[in-house]
């Protein structure tokens, strides 16, 4: 404060010169006075301000490293069990450089438990299983919950400041011109950690925090308003010493004015001295007898004369002296003049950027709320989907569960009906006539179709139930079942095409039955007077976007077939279950196998498709993830 007012001073004497200089330049007050007291006041909150920001830069380093020793301080009052696996204790920072920095400072001269200290900045998240202490301030608005995830089974002990209460291991808080902690102690035993008696004993409570913050603040407006109050008073006094200095200016200023008007004077005086002189000489010529007498007076008054033009000459030149310094001094305060407008333009500049900050925070903030609201949906919208899921697991259990139940009970009636029927053709074939004959073989030709159908039903319900996926070969998966088809290849003389099939991983039976259906529907479905010819390709492809590993990749098989292709028309219903697009008469089969291909595909997390057109084949697709 001292040295507020010494500057303050210095200011007062330097504007009271050049007050002195602009009254003999300006005999108008109401022109010079509330230029120069703007000015004056522009000057003193300029040096106000900059005496601020100095004892604040001061104040921050300060707190900075107060808050580092801080941070080391708690870090030595913990316990890791793997302790004597560390070579160098690592400290990770997520907050302003100015932190980092003071950490680094003092962390050169220090060791925590006999080992150096490595201070680096921490930019995303994943890095922080590298360190052994992460320090993390508010201010960057880091998700604490985030990173608390993050650390989740790892001896990372984690220390924030300006978080809400207990909200992580350690929290600080700023309280007067040191710091107060509290700490989460299941968060520290998450971590495998342990902490001292000391830094146990010495935690404070949220309550503790509030009243101490509350203390804090009103001694800090006490300690402003007393400053207030003594910055009031020596403006107040300036004021009045700059009040008196006028004064005396403008006494010399009158006395300035009276030494002006006693000049005029004289010169008058002389002129009415020669007009004197003149009606004298005239009065010589006609009273040559009191010439002498009045030659001597003429002589006297000459000489007076002389003396008060010597000093009208003195004057005039110290006029022109007094003219040049106010010249000058026009020019100093014309340099002055410039160098305010320049730092009132400063000012203007600092104002319009200060707005434009001020702006971007309430964007960010905006933003900030809109994307926890956003957050907040989806947590909902996930809950419901999760629960929507489990009630979906549970119906699909029930409706497997049915059709086991029903396909078992179905076979022991189907079972009869069979036996009858082979009983009548065995034993009273030759007394039915040719219709009953007929009819007699119709009935044994549906009840094993209804065994075929009632087994495929149990086949598609054991289908998905077996997670066990292992490393399969389908080069020698397709030999193998290429010559269990031997027979079927053989009849309709078809061609099967593939080779440079990968290893993937999934159910080795499941997957066989994939293919035996795909190439199976590929023979059965084509033209009688056409060559069958089955193509079965596969490449890899990218599909989605994972935040941490990128795009996820699959193996895409297509298996191609000439056959009559799909109409537009019944497209939509080729994976349905028990769905024909064809009568029995033109085709076999159940209806079943592209229900049991689309149950396979999915149960190993992937998907089908397929593209055709009628009469030109088609070309059924699935992908399946290449890490199962």
């Amino acid at each position: 404060m001292d040295g507020v007012i010494r500057m303050l001073n210095n200011y007062f004497k330097y504007l009271i010169d050049d007050m002195r200089l602009a009254m003999v330049a300006f005999k108008n007050t109401a022109i010079w006075f509330p230029k120069y007291v703007g000015l004056f006041l522009c000057m003193f909150l300029f040096t106000l301000i900059s005496y601020g920001q100095d004892i604040k830069n001061d104040k921050v380093t300060s707190v900075n490293e107060q808050r580092a020793v801080m941070v080391l301080n708690l870090t030595e009052e913990v316990k890791w069990s793997k302790i004597s696996q560390i070579t160098t204790f690592k400290i990770g920072v997520m907050g302003p450089d100015t932190i980092k920095n003071s950490l680094s400072k003092i962390s050169k001269n220090r060791r925590i438990f006999e080992k150096l200290i490595q201070v680096d900045r921490i930019n995303k998240l994943e890095d922080i299983k590298n360190y052994n202490v992460v320090y993390v301030n508010s201010t960057y608005e880091y998700l604490l919950k985030s990173i608390l995830e993050e650390s989740k089974g790892l001896e990372v002990l984690i220390i924030t400041e300006g978080y809400p209460t207990n909200s992580s291991m350690i929290n600080m808080v700023q309280v007067d011109d040191s710091y107060k902690y509290d700490i989460n102690r299941k968060y520290i035993r998450e971590a495998k950690l342990k902490i001292t008696p000391i830094l146990a004993g010495h935690a404070v409570t949220s309550k503790e925090i509030k009243e101490s913050l509350y203390k804090k603040t009103e001694q800090k407006l006490y300690i402003a308003t007393r400053e207030n109050k003594e910055q009031k008073k020596i403006i107040e006094s300036q004021i009045k010493t700059i009040g008196n200095q006028i004064n005396a200016i403008n006494e010399k200023d009158e006395v300035i004015y009276i030494k002006d008007y006693s000049l005029k004077t004289l010169a008058l005086d002389s002129e009415l001295k020669a007009k004197q002189l003149a009606e004298n000489l005239n009065l010589e010529r006609e009273l040559e007898k009191r010439l002498d007498e009045q030659i001597n007076q003429i002589i006297d008054q000459q000489n007076e004369i002389d003396s008060v033009n010597n000093e009208i000459l003195n004057h005039k030149r110290t006029l022109e002296i007094q003219t040049s310094n106010i010249k000058e001094k026009t020019a100093i305060l014309e340099e002055k003049n410039i160098i305010i407008d320049t730092q009132r333009k400063h000012n203007i500049i600092l104002s319009i950027l200060s707005g434009l900050l001020f702006i971007a925070c309430l964007s960010l903030l905006f933003a900030y709320i809109k994307n926890k609201k956003l957050n907040t949906r989806l947590n909902v919208q996930h809950k419901e989907i999760k629960k929507q899921s489990v009630l979906l697991t549970s119906k699909n259990k029930e409706l497997e569960q049915f059709a086991y139940i029903a396909s078992h009970d179905l076979q022991e009636p189907l079972n009869t009906v069979s036996s009858f029927i082979d009983v009548l053709n065995e034993d009273y074939y030759s007394q039915f006539d040719g219709d009953g004959q007929q009819i007699l073989g119709f009935i044994k030709e549906g009840s094993v179709r209804m065994k075929k159908l009632i087994d495929a039903l149990l086949q598609y319900s054991r289908l998905g139930r077996s997670k066990v996926f292992e490393d399969v070969n389908c080069m020698p998966l397709l030999d193998v079942l290429t010559a269990d088809l031997q027979s079927t290849i053989k009849d309709s003389d078809a061609e099967i095409n593939y080779k440079d099939l990968p290893i993937i991983k999934g159910n080795e039976v499941e997957l066989r039955l994939l293919f035996q259906n795909l190439i199976t529907n590929g023979i059965k479905f084509r033209d009688p007077n056409v060559k069958p010819r089955i193509n079965i390709e596969c490449t890899e492809i990218s599909e989605g976007e994972d935040a941490n590993n990128g795009a996820e990749k699959y193996w895409k098989f297509s298996v191609t077939d000439n056959g009559i292709g799909i109409a537009t028309e019944y497209q939509d219903r080729v994976f349905a279950i028990f769905q024909r697009l064809h009568s029995r008469l033109e085709y076999e089969g159940s209806g079943i196998g592209l229900a049991h291909c689309k149950k396979i595909v999915e149960s190993h997390s992937g998907k089908i498709w397929f593209t055709s057109e009628k009469g030109m084949g088609t070309t059924f697709c699935f992908s399946l993830p290449m890490s199962a």
